[in-house]
């Protein structure tokens, strides 16, 4: 009876241990089956990820050139140091050994090559030739050098914040160079090659390369001397006259080329980190202002066109006027005067100007200023970061709103839209589009830029050459007298702008914005240049857009006209 129990215990043992081997058996099947059929692509990705190594191949970014192919941003080839720390072997030695060359905390580097979660991480980017040889002569296991591009500015702060700057993955983050970041940055490529357990490339192993696609070129319309020289005298004036800053904008009449544009203070593109970021604004788009008498020019030339006023008429005008419940009076005239048309802007009459504004009334002034292109950003212009300025619609002006706009009070604009305003009468009554890029080239083609947007008419020809002439005598015999060129005939008018006080109430008596604006030459004018300098000092009798801004536009003026028509007889002659 014993001896019947223990066989059959024996019997269920066999049967248990039988069936036991037979699902151990069909669970190794399974696996076998999983890993060879099933899972076969997992297993095979995580096989060649553990055992290669993907090497980006960094594309070169593209230039960016002036007009005459100098170059303004290139790149540079650098060394950077990473880490694949799955093939890292001893994290504490390796980081010593890093740490000591590269001069980084031992603590940060040991991190970073103990996380084996990682395929991939820097150690350290942009590093010289000679301490990557370094790195190099330890032969440390997982530690890798690559080469990469770093962005390089030949010209330090030439123009720059037109061209912008980099991040230190090469990406625009700024100017030109966020502008066009598609076209500049290119495609990467791509080194898979196969390693062993301990980082080494295997011999004989088959390794994959995808070229990188290089960037393209930008070519500017930026000349780099005449960029170079308003860069100077901006520079000079600011210091002359213990100024807050300057900006200045130097360009074509004719078809809207920009030739120079900067602010002062600038900043090195190569060092930019090392600069407060209000340095980054392009100031010639960005720098809002009222802009005083300056601002006469788009008035008289609207009231001349809607035929408000005559070309040749004659106004008895007071020292003073009201408008509204503002008195608005002339700067320095104390009794009545009979002035034509052209003597209000020879001599910047501000009751003259009221005049002509009062003439127009509310909705024609307004439909105006709206058609110079005032109170927008200036459509298909090249270069992000434009200001639409303040420019408020008629309906919610009050009484005096339209005297105070007459002599630039009541708007804010940019350099760059009252210089496009003023090339409509230099250019025979044309609005253009202003741009800064001259042409793109890629590795195997050349790309056609948008054909120039169609000229704009704003006011007649007649009305454009009347203007012309009243800023012919504004230079000759009139309040811009200090920016007069040897030998040219100019064409200009003076600003001297109060500022409204910090609390928004009024127009400050001390702090003050001069400015000149023009072109030349008369007959047939190919540059026009404006000159803004925010709150210069000196003795009272001194500071005025004719003594402050007009000698600098002369000046810029005067150097632009020279190198432009050396440019033209090199092309001609070529």
């Amino acid at each position: 009876m014993v001896k019947d129990v223990q066989n059959n215990l024996n019997r269920k043992r066999i049967y248990f241990l039988f069936f036991l081997f037979i699902a151990a058996f069909i669970l190794i099947v399974y696996k076998l089956i999983s890993i060879q059929y099933v899972y076969a692509s997992r297993y095979k990705s995580f096989a060649e990820y553990q055992h290669t190594d993907h090497l980006v191949v960094n594309a070169k970014r593209g230039k960016i050139l002036d007009r005459n192919g100098i170059e303004l941003s290139t790149s540079l080839m650098e060394k950077t140091v990473y880490a694949n720390p799955k093939f890292v072997i001893s994290p504490e030695r390796e980081a010593e050994a890093l740490s000591e060359i590269l001069d980084l905390n031992v603590d940060s580097i040991r991190e970073k090559l103990e996380n084996k979660d990682l395929g991939f991480v820097y150690i350290k980017r942009q590093i010289s030739s000679e301490t990557a040889a370094l790195i190099s002569q330890l032969n440390l296991p997982g530690i890798y050098i690559q080469n990469e591009n770093k962005r390089y500015y030949p010209q330090n702060d030439l123009a720059s914040s037109i061209i912008g700057f980099t991040g230190i993955d090469n990406n625009g983050l700024n100017g030109m160079e966020l502008q066009y970041e598609k076209i500049l940055r290119g495609v990467d490529g791509k080194y898979i090659i196969e390693k062993d357990v301990y980082g080494n490339i295997i011999p004989g192993s088959k390794n994959n390369y995808i070229a990188p696609v290089d960037g393209g070129d930008i070519t500017l319309t930026i000349d780099s001397q005449i960029q170079y020289i308003l860069q100077k005298k901006l520079e000079e004036v600011t210091e002359n006259y213990n100024a807050l800053s300057a900006v200045g904008v130097v360009m074509n009449p004719e078809n809207g080329e920009i030739y120079a544009m900067s602010g002062y203070p600038s900043f090195d593109l190569n060092h930019y980190q090392d600069y407060d970021m209000s340095l980054y604004k392009n100031q010639g788009i960005s720098f809002t202002y009222e802009p005083g008498s300056t601002f006469k020019i788009v008035n008289i030339a609207s009231s001349i066109d809607n035929g408000c006023i005559g070309i040749g008429q004659t106004f008895n005008l007071s020292p003073s006027i009201r408008v509204g419940d503002k008195i608005i009076k002339e700067a320095f005239r104390t009794y009545s005067v009979n002035y034509t048309t052209g003597e209000i802007i020879k001599y910047s009459s501000n009751i003259g100007a009221v005049t002509a504004a009062l003439a127009m009334g509310k909705e024609i002034f307004y439909e105006s200023i709206k058609e110079f292109g005032f109170g927008n950003v200036t459509p298909g212009i090249d270069l992000p970061g434009e200001e639409a300025g303040i420019f408020y619609n008629y309906k919610n002006w009050s009484a005096s709103t339209i005297g105070t706009l007459a002599i630039g009070q009541g708007i804010s604009v940019t350099p760059l839209q009252l210089l496009r305003a003023t090339c409509a009468v230099a250019n025979g009554g044309y609005l253009v589009t202003p741009f800064l890029t001259k042409e793109i080239i890629l590795t195997n083609e050349k790309i056609d830029l948008p054909a120039a947007q169609e000229k704009i008419r704003i006011i007649s020809s007649e009305t454009a050459e009347a203007v012309k002439e009243m800023m012919l005598a504004c230079v000759e015999d009139g309040t811009g007298k200090r920016a007069q060129v040897e030998g040219v005939k100019v064409c200009g008018k003076t600003g001297t702008a109060q500022k409204v006080n910090k609390n928004g109430l009024g127009y400050s008596e001390g702090r003050i914005i001069t400015s000149f604006l023009g072109f030349a030459p008369y007959e047939d004018p190919n540059v026009a240049v404006i000159i803004v300098v925010d709150e210069p000092h000196g003795p009272e009798d001194e500071v005025f857009g004719g003594t402050v801004a007009a000698p600098i536009f002369s000046d810029i003026l005067s150097f632009s006209l020279t190198r432009l028509r050396i440019e033209q007889q090199k092309e001609e002659t070529s």
